[in-house]
């Protein structure tokens, strides 16, 4: 899905307001909260009144935080409003009058900016992780002293050896394979740090298909989680990094429905009247998702996914489709594809595949109470088809149906797609 839309004045947005409540029937927060002002309608009666920095305060920015950006209200509004960017451009505008909170400025401009220190400090944590009471296989939950972060949710343990320190910068197919194509591989945060197996995967199935892949070690993160807290300063600088970093190569190749969406987005966030504006609309152009790489640019027929790799004996699956990948992306039917090419694998769809999961990057940890509302009518729904296993591409919406599925003791497995096929 191609997207021409502009970071644009939020109150020019609001001000296109029909105040009709489409959005209000499908805002995932609204239907379990029921606060006028958490659906877009109401944000939007409040941006329009915005006139300095008074009006910022503190019920004013919690509203506004309540948006978990998953587009849901996009295709209802009559309008044609970008809700999403009118919420991004409110909270930008919060950033400009009152600044960031200590936490998020020493986050942002300190740690996430600099991909180095990052993961010194993720190193430290992996270290400290072991103090965290342990769940069943890799998960640990969060005690409730770290109430800000989300009391009881299942978290992922760090990876002992990120993604990083396990891969080459250039990855060869086999001996015996033709190079039909040289790709770049954008790790993200997530599968660098917490699932580096998926990119071990994604890499070894391309490899074995004739793809050789380029994984440049100056990337850092997407810049999203940034971006959506307002920071657009820091976001563009962490952006002009990304781009630099894959500047030779012509395709770049994502696991992670998030960070694949942000990237195609860097033209619209940061590409309005300023010099650099063309890079990032040639860098937005590069951008794969990995299922879409898969069917579109590789064309791969499903005898591809019957050779070698990984084999499955009667697994019943059903997918959940990112907010990012299929309303920002536009991309549904190739992961299903995908998925019922593999042998010994069956799709059952469940109802509200495309609903959102709640997680919404921070927003699952500084309102965990709302978010965990929202992931049981995923858990209710993946229950309903009987399936072994959820699979998604998203690396953010594994970790929040993880959470949901343990804490509705249910036993389904949750995959990323690139488990299906390697390994």
């Amino acid at each position: 899905m191609e997207k021409a839309r502009e970071m644009t004045d939020f109150h020019e947005l609001a001000g296109k307001c029909l105040r009709c409540g489409l959005c209000t029937i499908v805002c995932p927060v609204h239907q379990v909260e029921a606060d006028e002002y958490t659906a877009a309608r109401g944000r939007n009666l409040l941006a329009s009144r915005v006139g300095g920095r008074r009006d910022f305060d503190k019920e004013f920015r919690k509203r506004f935080e309540k948006c978990l950006i998953c587009g849901s209200c996009l295709d209802q509004c009559p309008q044609g409003i970008s809700i999403d960017l009118l919420t991004l451009g409110v909270r930008e505008q919060m950033v400009r009058e009152k600044g960031l909170g200590l936490a998020k400025r020493a986050i942002f401009r300190y740690i996430m900016r600099d991909r180095e220190r990052f993961g010194k400090v993720l190193r430290l944590a992996y270290r400290l992780q072991r103090y965290l009471p342990a769940g069943e296989g890799k998960i640990r939950h969060l005690p409730s002293f770290l109430s800000a972060l989300g009391a009881g949710r299942r978290i992922p343990e760090i990876a002992p050896v990120f993604l990083r320190d396990r891969v080459t910068v250039v990855s060869s197919p086999p001996p015996g394979v033709e190079t039909r194509i040289r790709v770049g591989l954008f790790m993200g945060c997530s599968i660098d740090y917490i699932f580096p197996e998926i990119g071990r995967k994604m890499i070894r199935f391309l490899n074995r298909h004739g793809v050789e892949v380029v994984t440049p070690m100056e990337q850092g993160c997407c810049s999203l989680p940034v971006i959506g807290a307002g920071d657009l300063k820091t976001g563009r600088a962490m952006a002009e990094r990304n781009a630099r970093a894959f500047k030779d190569l012509d395709l770049i190749v994502t696991g992670c429905a998030t960070c694949g969406s942000a990237l195609k987005d860097y033209g619209t966030f940061f590409g309005r009247g300023e010099d650099s504006g063309e890079m990032f609309l040639r860098f937005a152009h590069k951008i794969r998702d990995f299922s879409e790489f898969l069917i579109r640019d590789l064309d791969l027929q499903p005898e591809a996914f019957a050779s070698g790799g990984r084999k499955w004996n009667d697994l019943k699956t059903t997918y959940h489709d990112p907010c990012h990948l299929r309303r920002y992306q536009g991309i549904a039917e190739e992961p299903r594809t995908v998925i019922g090419s593999v042998p010994g694998v069956e799709l059952i769809e469940m109802e509200g595949c495309d609903e959102c999961c709640g997680m919404g990057g921070s927003f699952g940890l500084s309102y965990y109470d709302i978010s965990k509302k929202i992931a049981d009518k995923k858990a209710a729904a993946v229950k309903e088809t009987g399936a072994d296993a959820v699979v998604t591409t998203c690396p953010g919406c594994r970790m929040q149906i993880i959470d949901t599925l343990g804490r509705n003791e249910m036993k389904q497995q949750v995959l990323h797609i690139a488990d299906l096929l390697e390994p």
